[in-house]
């Protein structure tokens, strides 16, 4: 699985229009015989568009996903019949694996604010146990850029801009040989963009559902990437202020945990506006939900087996903690909050 951006865009949508789902099929597709709590939620939320919790996916435009590569609607009840990884006893650990020395490189000590890459890599592992409860995350020792056998290249990002890039294939050559046994599944994250081949401007990410593994940037997300400015790193977060820190771990959680949930065989999803819904921007990744629509929750949930709503209090209480400001505009933590607790009140009720 990959997204991001080639030179040359697939000519998939030729002569094929995506045809947004209607009320119906988007209840379908969630699978609502069974009568218990969770599933009286999963009602409730589909059935009543005035709570506005998982608004329907948006018809797409020229340069979105769904216009560049059709995806196939898959509904519960097709996901439970696929061939996917099952977790088992003994194999239920997220490995979470740091690449390059950027995330603890220039860290401040003794700041108001910690802005490190400690505390970065940090909060990465914690809110990645409790998106995924029942799951085992551990974060391992960072990796050095020199240690990985892949080929790099300088590329252009912008007018006048030049960035670093890694090729894949090297990465998941030493990921294969670093696979803890008891992985469920194991992601690299980087600082550093990412292409797969030469045909490729850049890609966000890549993973592989055979061997459990994935390479994540989270370069594009960092607010002066596509700056010129050389007096500002742009694979270190030290410099940034909270406000700009806030902006990329929020976007490094939504591409860490979307990812991950691949992992699980959950394809991008096309009926509600989603953490799942495929990005070819980081516009449109900006724009993606920060949690998981009826379908793809009711998926998780049937992989995992967790209590949805002590699974929604224990995300409530991490994006309180991280809230900066109380002004649902700039701060997209405090957004995260407001909209759980709106969640939690629904669930409460059913």
């Amino acid at each position: 699985r990959c997204y991001g951006n080639r030179k040359s865009m697939y000519p998939y949508s030729k002569g094929k229009k995506f045809v947004k789902p209607n009320v119906e099929e988007r209840r379908a597709a969630v699978g609502l015989e069974d009568n218990n709590q969770f599933v009286e939620f999963l009602r409730t939320v589909c059935s009543d568009p005035k709570l506005d919790l998982f608004p329907p996916i948006k018809t797409p435009g020229p340069h979105d996903w769904l216009r560049n590569f059709p995806t196939k609607p898959e509904p519960f009840q097709t996901w439970q019949r696929k061939i996917r990884n099952h977790i088992l006893p003994r194999i239920r650990t997220i490995y979470i694996l740091p690449l390059g020395g950027e995330f603890t490189a220039g860290d401040k000590g003794g700041a108001k604010v910690d802005t490190s890459g400690k505390r970065f890599l940090h909060d990465l592992e914690s809110y990645t146990g409790l998106f995924f409860p029942g799951m085992i995350v551990k974060l391992l020792k960072e990796v050095p850029l020199s240690k990985l056998r892949c080929h790099s290249r300088l590329h252009s990002v912008g007018a006048g801009v030049t960035r670093e890039q890694l090729m894949i294939p090297g990465i998941f050559a030493c990921m294969k040989d670093m696979l803890p046994k008891d992985a469920y599944c194991m992601l690299a994250v980087t600082m550093v963009d990412l292409y797969p081949d030469e045909s490729y401007n850049f890609v966000f990410g890549r993973a592989s559902l055979i061997d459990g593994i994935g390479v994540f940037s989270f370069a594009r997300h960092h607010p002066y990437f596509f700056e010129k400015d050389k007096s500002i790193s742009v694979t270190t977060l030290n410099e940034l202020s909270p406000q700009e820190y806030q902006l990329v771990q929020w976007r490094a959680i939504k591409v860490l945990t979307h990812e991950i949930i691949h992992m699980f065989g959950v394809d991008h999803c096309v009926y509600f506006t989603c953490l799942m819904n495929g990005s070819n921007h980081a516009e449109e990744s900006d724009n993606t939900l920060t949690f998981l629509c009826p379908v793809c929750l009711r998926k998780l949930q049937d992989a995992i087996k967790f209590d949805f709503a002590a699974r929604y209090k224990g995300m409530l209480k991490f994006f309180q903690e991280k809230t900066i400001s109380m002004d649902s505009e700039i701060d997209k933590f405090f957004q995260c909050a407001r909209w759980l607790e709106k969640a939690i009140t629904i669930a409460n009720s059913c």
